[in-house]
């Protein structure tokens, strides 16, 4: 499975954080869904109320160094599942995606042109926006299930303390830090996701070299926010008071937080509103036309 985060940040100067979440998923999920060969496709937009606001002053006691004004550096962020890399760089090639009366055919029409008007535009080139995809590595705890209902997903943004090797921290991540997420009240599913340590895995050979990414400040840019954190772990719950009403009492059980602090050299928490596009299908490929 091949599968890319794309961290975006809205056009600030047309679009409030409301308008963009209407555009994103009301317009532009129309297009970015039929890109070809995608496996699954959500959107996460980050909520009006943060938990930091939900909680006040206990927020501090579950996280630790999260990075200033964090939320300005993105507005939502799509996920979107592909079988291999090189399905994913040629996923905006054309393909008979339109129904007619002679079956499905080529849909001349169709683009992904409205980027710029959406997303943080690149002020030197008006046909292109600042995108920041990034390759990651996921292993699903506890596969999702999604009751017909609204429920609730918070983003756990995560930095590995250097101070432990790779070998220890996956080991204790995965057999101490994380069996006790599943002990979280009402939990619907939980996925663990590592980033590329190479950040252009996901945007080399799908942009063109000429794209904003591959610039000087393209590149900086980049590198800085992908600093800022190793992995994310996805956690649906019914309410998001069942999650931090969990994560408090285990801050307050013995050895918990000093095996965060072992563990991370930060940790942080954003509550997103998820919209599902395309659900994501890990199984192998069908023999026919999957959407």
């Amino acid at each position: 499975m091949f599968k890319v985060f794309a961290f975006l940040k809205r056009n600030s100067s047309l679009l409030t954080h409301d308008e963009y979440r209407a555009g994103h998923v009301g317009f532009h999920c129309c297009n970015s869904r039929r890109l070809k060969n995608i496996r699954g496709y959500l959107v996460n937009i980050w909520s009006n109320e943060t938990l930091k606001q939900k909680m006040g002053n206990k927020y501090k006691t579950i996280t630790f160094n999260e990075p200033e004004n964090f939320l300005d550096y993105w507005d939502g962020f799509p996920e979107v599942y592909f079988d291999n890399r090189s399905d994913w760089i040629s996923a905006s090639t054309p393909e008979p995606n339109r129904a007619t009366k002679g079956g499905l055919s080529v849909d001349k029409n169709w683009t992904l042109g409205d980027g710029p008007f959406l997303f943080d535009k690149v002020e030197s080139k008006s046909d292109q926006f600042k995108s920041n995809h990034l390759k990651v590595s996921e292993k699903q705890i506890l596969p999702v299930f999604r009751p017909e209902k609204k429920i609730s997903k918070i983003i756990q943004f995560f930095k590995k303390n250097p101070s432990i090797n790779e070998k220890e921290f996956k080991y204790e991540f995965f057999n101490s830090y994380n069996k006790l997420f599943i002990d979280i009240p009402n939990i619907f599913g939980l996925t663990v996701n590592f980033r590329d340590k190479n950040i252009n895995t996901a945007v080399k050979d799908f942009f063109p070299k000429s794209a904003w990414c591959f610039s000087e400040e393209g590149k900086k840019e980049r590198k800085f926010f992908a600093e800022l954190w190793d992995g994310i772990t996805e956690i649906h719950v019914n309410r998001s008071e069942d999650f931090t009403n969990e994560i408090l009492r285990l801050s307050k059980k013995p050895g918990f937080i000093e095996l965060q602090e072992k563990l991370f050299s930060s940790i942080w928490y954003v509550e997103v509103d998820e919209n599902l596009i395309v659900l994501p299908n890990r199984d192998p490929l069908p023999d026919f036309y999957y959407r």
